[in-house]
């Protein structure tokens, strides 16, 4: 992956700020910075950004009220960042759509290879769409996987209900329901699904994976009552309905 990404640091410490900005162009990231709404407002405006990294707790402002607002309007990845104690509100900016989260104190490495693995996740989508719609173009037919009343179309990265309206799916998800149906009756471990979605290992305090599966869960189970997703104790999730494949013509 290419290091020349734009990284958005907000944060309303100065040091933490210089601190991340200097680790971040030491592996060659453009860094821009803002302390206050205001500025990140300002800088989404003008600059093409790749990643956010978010503290939760801002001086005057509830960082979880902007990861909200910015979901709202684009689907730029973000980075939390939090103290150990605030980890219920980390939990809450997963809810909202963040898509990943790292706890101070942190070694820069780490924040560095989560900052790499969300850019690679984020770009591998775009360069995946881009290859699919290219096979689009030239065919008059694509493949998609149904489940229940719903149809993933993996060529267009969408999910679309019984009335074949589009259902808003953050890139971790639709990465994870993807995981879910090229996997039918398969219990998944939190381990392989973390791999798959960060390239990380899981830990047991971690609860990135339980929080995009429950968000899942929420948008495919609430309107036809099926449990798509069980749990399977003490391993991770299985996707418990049938899929079968169809060429749909466009």
């Amino acid at each position: 992956m290419n290091n020349s990404a734009t990284i958005l640091v907000v944060d309303d410490d100065l040091r933490i700020r210089e601190l991340l900005r200097n680790s971040l162009e030491a592996e060659a990231f453009s860094v821009l910075e803002a302390g206050t709404s205001e500025e990140l407002y300002d800088l989404l405006e003008v600059a093409d950004i790749d990643l956010i990294t978010m503290d939760v707790l801002l001086d005057r402002e509830n960082g979880l009220d902007l990861v909200r607002d910015i979901r709202r309007r684009s689907d730029i990845p973000i980075i939390l960042v939090t103290g150990r104690v605030d980890l219920i509100d980390t939990v809450v900016g997963l809810e909202l759509g963040a898509d990943d989260y790292i706890t101070k104190p942190f070694l820069i490495r780490e924040l560095i290879a989560r900052v790499r693995s969300v850019l690679r996740r984020a770009s591998g989508s775009i360069g995946k769409n881009a290859r699919q719609q290219d096979e689009m173009d030239k065919s008059s037919e694509v493949e998609v996987i149904r489940f229940g009343h719903w149809t993933l179309m993996p060529s267009a990265r969408e999910l679309r209900d019984e009335h074949d309206q589009a259902v808003s799916l953050t890139t971790a998800e639709y990465d994870l329901l993807e995981i879910f149906v090229n996997s039918p009756q398969r219990a998944l471990s939190r381990d392989h699904l973390m791999e798959r979605l960060t390239g990380r290992d899981w830990h047991p305090s971690d609860r990135v994976i339980d929080n995009h599966v429950a968000q899942l869960r929420k948008k495919i189970e609430s309107s036809d009552g099926f449990e798509w997703i069980k749990t399977v104790r003490g391993t991770g999730y299985m996707f418990a309905g049938k899929t079968t494949r169809d060429m749909l013509q466009l």
